[in-house]
């Protein structure tokens, strides 16, 4: 089996026609999409960060493709954006119990504050 990858010149050409403006105006309107549902999704938390991480994901795929040049590159790319994808999802998961502890401790030790008092003492005057 092999593989044939394109020419130098091929690339050059293909890069030349590349839509670059074109992905930059989407990354643009997907910029500006996603402050609009920030902005008034922010009640809802389940749909606010699936959209916008969908969106991020989409704006990631643009880059990469376009900017990054992956669509010159071989299949064999894919094997390495595969491990790195499960290694970020260990770190995340990885985090979290960590980040539920430490929420769960701070709220559960901080003793209550003391109630002052309503009479304050005048400061003298100078």
């Amino acid at each position: 089996m092999t593989t044939s990858y394109p020419s130098h010149d091929a690339q050059e050409q293909a890069e030349a026609h590349a839509p670059y403006i074109q992905v930059w105006v989407a990354l643009l309107v997907l910029t500006l999409a996603e402050y609009f549902w920030a902005k008034f999704l922010a009640g809802s938390t389940g749909l606010l960060i699936g959209g916008l991480l969908s969106m991020a994901l989409v704006k990631a795929g643009l880059v990469g493709y376009y900017f990054m040049h992956v669509k010159f590159e071989g299949k064999w790319v894919y094997l390495t954006i595969i491990p790195a994808i499960f290694m970020a999802m260990v770190v995340v998961l990885g985090l979290v119990p960590d980040i539920a502890l430490h929420q769960r401790s701070t709220h559960d030790t901080q003793p209550a504050a003391p109630v002052a008092d309503a009479v304050a003492e005048p400061i003298p005057a100078s």
